[in-house]
């Protein structure tokens, strides 16, 4: 007998916001499998049906959301031959704004740092073709201003998910006018 998919999805979400609300309250390996369980309301013979431990549902929750970012940002440079940092940077802050329960968690302190590398890795590729002037510096020089520009990049936007005093689109403006130019806004 097949389940149904909405049936399946409902399951596995509430499995993944138990687990998130245990995450949120305790390191990643003091979480069991039983405590998400008995909070989502199911048997743990439920939750290894679609995971496969504790570290199986975190790391599914980190994939699926940089795959979002990255499919967002492959589709938007796709659909015109201009880049327009403010549109896209809107893209990427509305995807960690939509998916901020997890998002503003995995980029703290609480945090996994691997997430945050990943993120980088995900971001260099659009930052290097768009931004820096390739042409000016070596290899070396190319890869320490990436570094600067995204781990800057990430803690404003960061700082900004966590108390967001300005709207997004003057968040934007902000950062792309005093750290990119003039020319970007």
């Amino acid at each position: 007998m097949k389940k149904q998919p909405q049936v399946t999805e409902q399951t596995k979400a509430n499995l993944r916001d138990a687990f998130w609300q245990l995450y949120t309250q305790k390191p990643l390996d003091k979480i069991s499998v039983r405590e998400i369980t008995d909070l989502a309301g199911y048997n743990r013979g439920t939750f290894y049906l679609y995971y496969r431990d504790v570290y199986d549902i975190f790391s599914q929750i980190e994939d699926e959301l940089l795959e979002k970012i990255q499919t967002a940002l492959t589709d938007s440079t796709q659909q015109s031959d201009v880049f327009d940092l403010s549109a896209h940077m809107g893209i990427f802050l509305e995807l960690m704004q939509t998916h901020s329960k997890y998002a503003s968690v995995l980029l703290s302190d609480h945090g996994d740092p691997h997430f945050a590398s990943r993120l980088k890795e995900l971001l260099l590729p659009f930052l290097n073709r768009y931004f820096l002037p390739t042409g000016k510096m070596n290899a070396y020089e190319q890869e320490l201003l990436s570094e600067f520009y995204l781990a800057g990049l990430l803690a404003a936007i960061i700082r900004w998910n966590r108390d967001p005093q300005m709207r997004l689109d003057e968040f934007i403006l902000f950062i792309v006018s005093n750290v990119f130019g003039d020319s970007y806004t």
